[in-house]
């Protein structure tokens, strides 16, 4: 059975000036490191916010100021 890891590898192009900038931020000790975690906290973020939403529709949570964007 092949064992399956845990990254592969891509062929992306970025701009090294905000790679650079994104390890500074992070503390990150290489591009891969920054790259990944960047990715991690964005779909985190995506996944909270979902669940927002869905307290949202069910009339958990009210948006008072009546700035919410999407139903």
């Amino acid at each position: 059975m092949a064992k399956v890891l845990p990254f592969v590898r891509k062929n992306i192009l970025l701009e090294e000036d905000k790679v650079r900038r994104l390890m500074r931020k992070l503390k990150a000790k290489t591009e891969s490191e920054a790259i990944r975690t960047v990715i991690d906290d964005r779909l985190f973020a995506d996944e909270v916010m979902e669940h927002v939403w869905q307290l949202r529709r069910r009339g958990t949570i009210q948006d008072a100021y009546k700035r919410a964007s999407r139903e």
